[in-house]
């Protein structure tokens, strides 16, 4: 049975929500759902991302795509943690018989990672549900909500977040928007050179192998990279 969890702390002004679980509601709570979708619900991500530290909530915007009923299997953070960073990657790449030259380097920050997600938080279509996660990292939270937006490519959904680790730790960027298939991140420290873009545009491959559709080559997805403060990936 779902309960409420830690989610009896919102605000008495709060939209109106419900708890969800996992595996179709036979797993475990992992996110607050709004009841609504709209304008006056995407007001509410920035106040809660800034307070994200106490509630220990992370919000998230849910495109209307998402059927929190379909939810999988949701791994725990120590799930997470036992997964390899690069493993994804390495075996988009092993599996392709390429080189893989490892992780592009860490950037400075551009710009605050909060500045960064609110911006992109803020754009869009007034369309998505307000979520919020019991999540430290907003890089865990696809894994923790059982989020099978890639099961077209990897079941392993920590594998997703593992890597979504190291564009938290080297990149400064934010879950912000989840669909069906989607995911929007925000970038506080996007590549700055066309040099720098190639190397993470590696990493992108091996992450969503879904950006090379409509033929796009490696170096124009590596300049639409440069300087961008938001990374958008689709699973086919």
């Amino acid at each position: 049975m779902c309960s409420n969890y830690s989610f009896n702390t919102l605000p008495t002004d709060f939209p109106a929500g419900h708890v969800v679980c996992a595996e179709g509601g036979r797993g475990r709570p992992v996110m607050w759902v709004s009841q609504e979708a709209g304008p006056a619900l995407r007001k509410w991500w920035e106040p809660m991302f800034d307070d994200h530290s106490r509630t220990g909530l992370y919000p998230l915007l849910l495109d209307e795509s998402v059927d929190v009923q379909l939810l999988g299997a949701a791994p725990t953070v120590d799930a997470i943690e036992r997964v390899p960073g690069d493993q994804l990657i390495r075996e988009y790449f092993d599996y392709s018989g390429s080189g893989w030259p490892g992780f592009a380097p860490a950037k400075r920050l551009a710009v605050h990672p909060g500045y960064a997600a609110t911006r992109l938080a803020a754009e869009g279509a007034d369309t998505a549900r307000l979520a919020l996660v019991p999540s430290v990292r907003s890089a865990d939270t696809p894994a923790l909500i059982g989020w099978t937006g890639a099961m077209d490519y990897t079941w392993d959904v920590e594998k997703i977040s593992a890597v979504l680790r190291t564009w938290e730790d080297r990149f400064g960027i934010r879950v912000v928007r989840l669909g069906a298939t989607t995911l929007e991140l925000s970038v506080a420290a996007p590549p700055s050179t066309i040099s720098e873009a190639r190397r993470i545009t590696l990493e992108h491959a091996g992450f969503c192998p879904s950006i090379w559709q409509e033929e796009v080559a490696l170096n124009s997805y590596a300049a639409s990279l440069v300087k961008r403060p938001a990374w958008r990936f689709q699973w086919a």
